[in-house]
């Protein structure tokens, strides 16, 4: 029981990686606060796992709900030993200028400005709890980045740059501060690029064909990874990058 005793919230636990990791901190001894903006996903999550979960609707983009959800998580233990800022979106594969500036504004603002306002309103109780560990989900694109994905990947290399920022800066509060950066899976968010299953099937053949070990992430990869950043194995480790890619990156 490796997260015995400690309380975790997680962001986009309502589909794919989040809510594995949901899944897998509950089964290692945490009380699991599962945050998603759609509620219905977050409760539905919560509750397949059983008492040792709660559910939590919030927007990452917005102060006042990430307030309200740093307040509703520490109502339930007191405390806030492990964050993950999961939530995040990608976009649609176009050029450059291509993008409408209202999606790229958006990108921008769950992906990056959300981790202000954790930063703001829930490592406050991370702190006054005596510390923690915070792992920001990236992605490898931020590190090798793909034609078409030019907004996305510089929202994920700013998650990167903060993140090794936070470490710096909360370590003297005992937090610790690490990056996952994984690979592309096929999770909601994947089909929700292509919207045509046809075409997310066609894409998930052609990338799998890029990853050496042969199959694009899981969740239960990513899950993995963030056990390991919020449990005490990894009390010395902060500020890291840590790519869970299938080897991508050395493709």
């Amino acid at each position: 029981m490796r997260l015995k005793g400690k309380t975790a919230l997680i962001t986009g636990a309502g589909s794919g990686f989040g809510a594995e990791m949901a899944r897998r901190f509950a089964s290692e001894g945490a009380i699991v606060i599962c945050a998603d903006r759609n509620a219905e996903n977050a409760q539905a999550v919560a509750s397949s796992i059983g008492a040792s979960a709660h559910a939590a609707a919030c927007d990452v983009s917005s102060s006042d709900s990430v307030k309200a959800l740093a307040e509703k998580a520490a109502a339930v233990t007191g405390r806030i030993d492990v964050l993950v800022n999961n939530a995040g979106i990608s976009q649609q594969p176009r050029r450059i200028a291509k993008l409408p500036e209202a999606e790229i504004d958006a990108i921008f603002a769950v992906n990056v400005k959300a981790l202000y306002h954790a930063a703001a309103h829930i490592l406050p109780v991370m702190v006054a709890g005596g510390g923690g560990s915070v792992i920001n989900i990236a992605s490898v694109t931020a590190i090798r980045p793909r034609p078409g994905m030019t907004w996305y990947n510089a929202a994920k290399a700013a998650v990167i740059s903060i993140t090794q920022s936070m470490a710096g800066e909360f370590a003297e509060n005992r937090v610790r501060v690490n990056v996952i950066a994984p690979g592309v899976g096929r999770t909601p968010m994947f089909d929700a690029i292509f919207k045509d299953p046809k075409k997310a099937d066609e894409a998930h053949d052609r990338l799998v064909e890029t990853f050496p070990l042969g199959r694009l992430s899981k969740p239960s990869d990513i899950a993995g990874a963030a056990l390991y950043l919020a449990s005490d194995d990894a009390e010395f480790v902060t500020g890291i990058v840590l790519p869970v890619d299938g080897g991508r990156l050395i493709a």
